[in-house]
């Protein structure tokens, strides 16, 4: 169910780029920011939990990786703060050979690791896409809005 909140006051000038923006920093944000809690919900817990999930099978060094991993590093920070948080664990324990459990899994596989990261970053675009959409009205012109689906009483 989408019930706008107190957004719906703001011109879509400002509403759209702003949910955007939100849906980037933490995934599900800009569906919580337009009012869309249920989706939002849904987006945050599950992308979250798949993007560390595949830190936890890879580590962060080997992960999130600009340099040797460029490709995968664009689909990763499509999900935002949690790309960037993971690059900045990986530059830190690069310094120091006591923070290396935080830097390498105890399973080793990296494939796996940036297939699970990377596909949250494009989940991610996608559902920022949908949060758009969503923000700005206008952009369904011509649309009907979806038809409720009524209960046939079977009496």
């Amino acid at each position: 169910m989408n019930t706008m909140t107190n957004t719906s006051s703001m011109p879509p000038s400002v509403r759209v780029p702003l949910t955007g923006l939100l849906g980037w920093l933490i995934p599900g944000m800009g569906h919580l920011f337009i009012g869309d809690r249920k989706r939002g919900i849904i987006i945050l817990v599950t992308l979250t939990l798949t993007f560390w999930t595949g830190i936890a099978v890879g580590g962060v060094r080997s992960t999130v990786d600009p340099q040797q991993k460029k490709l995968w590093f664009m689909a990763q920070i499509c999900g935002g703060t949690h790309a960037l948080a993971a690059y900045g664990m990986g530059v830190y324990s690069r310094g120091d050979l006591r923070k290396d459990q935080l830097a390498h899994s105890q399973w080793g596989s990296t494939e796996v690791a940036l297939v699970y990261t990377g596909v949250v970053g494009l989940l991610n675009l996608l559902a920022i896409m949908d949060a758009l959409v969503r923000a700005d009205p206008a952009s369904r012109r011509g649309h009907p809005a979806p038809a409720t689906v009524s209960r046939m009483d079977p009496t």
